[in-house]
């Protein structure tokens, strides 16, 4: 079985699983709007942590390990 990619977390809580961070933050965008793959690709790269005043303020990106 194939593993996703990426997981996306709210407040530490699994979401869903992707392919691409494309595909994470079109998903994430039809939900809460805006434009979201600069910040989720932030969050992932640890050069990021969302402040409150931001949509994407407790959401985590995780990069899986193919094992």
């Amino acid at each position: 079985m194939e593993t996703k990619k990426y997981s996306l977390y709210k407040t530490g809580i699994h979401l869903y699983d992707f392919d691409t961070v494309k595909d994470c933050s079109t998903w994430l965008e039809n939900i809460i709007g805006g434009s979201l793959y600069q910040g989720l690709s932030k969050i992932r790269d640890g050069k990021w942590i969302p402040k409150e005043n931001s949509q994407l303020f407790g959401y985590e990106i995780k990069t899986n390990k193919s094992k």
